[in-house]
C-alpha cells in the first residue's frame, strides 16, 4: 500500500512539474500577445502579474491545508534577507523578464530561461568554490556561444522591436535568479518554498509594483478586448501562482536535478505556441543557438 502511495506521489510530482513548465514556457508568447495589443505596456504587465500573484497567495494562504506550511513564521533576523530575496527572484527576475519579452521574440526569451542552471553553476564555482571540471567548462562555453548566436543573430521586426536589449534583459533576469539560488541557500532551505514565495510576492508588491503604478493606472481596463483579459488571467494564475504551487509539491518526491531538468522544456512549448499565435518565429539561427545551449546544459549536468 505504501509503495503504491509512493508511486502515486511520484507520478503526481511529474505531472505537477510538467504543468508548471508548460505554463512558464507559454507565458512568453501570451505576454507578447498582451503587449502587442498596445493596451498594456511591459511595465504595467509586470506590475499586474506580481500584484495579482500576491493577491492569490493571500487568498490561498487561508484555505490551503497545513501541509503547505502556510503558517510558518519568519524570524526577525531573516527579514532583510527576505527583502533581498524578493528583490532578486520576484522584482528583478519577473520584472526584467516581462520587459525583455516586450522587446524581443518570445522564443528567444524562453531559451534564455533554460540558462539558469548553467549560470547558477558558474556563480557557485566562483563564490562557493564548487569544483569546475573540463566538461562543465566546455558546457558553459557552448552555452555562451549559443547566447552570442541568439543575441547577435536577432533582427528588429514588428514583434521584436529591440531584440538585443530584450535578450540581454531576459538573460539578466536569469542571472538574478542564479544569484538568489547561490547567495541565499541557507534561507531557501530554512523555509518552505510556499512560505518563501508568499512573502517575497508581498515584499515585491511594496518594493516593485509602485514603480509600475503610473503605467498600470493608465490602462483603460474597461476597453480591454477579451483575449487580453484571458491573457492576463492566464499569466496571473497558471505560470505565476499555480506554477509556484507545483514546485513545492514536486520537491517532496523528486530529486532537485529532476526538478531543474524540466525547465529545458520551456523553449519547446514557447516556440510551438508563439508560432501558432504568430507572435514569434524559429529560424535556423535560433535552432543552432538552442542546440548549442542545450548541449552545453547537458555537459554541465552530466559532470555534476
Amino acid at each position: 500500500m505504501k509503495q503504491s502511495d509512493n508511486r502515486r506521489e511520484v507520478r503526481t510530482a511529474h505531472i505537477a512539474l510538467l504543468l508548471a513548465n508548460i505554463g512558464w514556457g507559454v507565458i512568453a508568447p501570451v505576454s507578447k500577445m498582451v503587449i502587442l495589443s498596445g493596451a498594456i505596456t511591459s511595465l504595467a504587465l509586470s506590475g499586474i502579474r506580481i500584484a495579482g500573484g500576491a493577491l492569490l497567495f493571500l487568498i490561498f494562504t487561508w484555505i490551503l491545508p497545513k501541509s503547505f506550511e502556510t503558517r510558518q513564521k519568519i524570524d526577525r533576523k531573516d527579514i532583510w534577507k527576505l527583502i533581498l530575496c524578493g528583490t532578486l527572484i520576484i522584482s528583478a527576475n519577473q520584472g526584467l523578464y516581462i520587459i525583455g519579452v516586450g522587446l524581443t521574440d518570445p522564443v528567444d526569451s524562453a531559451v534564455m530561461c533554460s540558462l539558469t542552471p548553467v549560470l547558477t553553476m558558474v556563480l557557485a564555482a566562483i563564490f562557493l568554490h564548487f569544483r569546475m571540471t573540463w566538461l562543465k567548462a566546455g558546457g558553459v562555453l557552448m552555452g555562451l556561444a549559443g547566447v552570442i548566436i541568439l543575441v547577435s543573430g536577432s533582427s528588429e521586426s514588428e514583434i521584436a522591436v529591440n531584440p538585443v536589449l530584450g535578450n540581454l534583459l531576459c538573460l539578466g533576469a536569469q542571472l538574478c535568479a542564479a544569484i538568489y539560488y547561490v547567495g541565499f541557500e541557507g534561507i531557501i532551505k530554512k523555509y518552505s518554498p510556499y512560505v518563501l514565495m508568499k512573502w517575497m510576492f508581498f515584499i515585491s508588491v511594496l518594493t516593485y509594483v509602485p514603480f509600475c503604478m503610473p503605467d498600470m493606472v493608465k490602462v483603460d481596463y474597461s476597453a480591454l478586448p477579451w483575449e487580453v483579459w484571458a491573457g492576463l488571467a492566464f499569466i496571473i494564475t497558471i505560470p505565476t501562482f499555480f506554477g509556484y504551487l507545483m514546485i513545492p509539491l514536486a520537491q517532496r518526491s523528486l530529486r532537485p536535478t529532476v526538478v531543474s531538468a524540466y525547465s529545458y522544456l520551456q523553449p519547446v512549448f514557447a516556440a510551438i505556441v508563439a508560432v501558432m499565435m504568430s507572435v514569434g518565429d524559429f529560424g535556423w539561427s535560433k535552432v543552432a543557438a538552442t542546440v548549442l545551449i542545450f548541449i552545453g546544459i547537458y555537459f554541465v549536468n552530466k559532470s555534476s
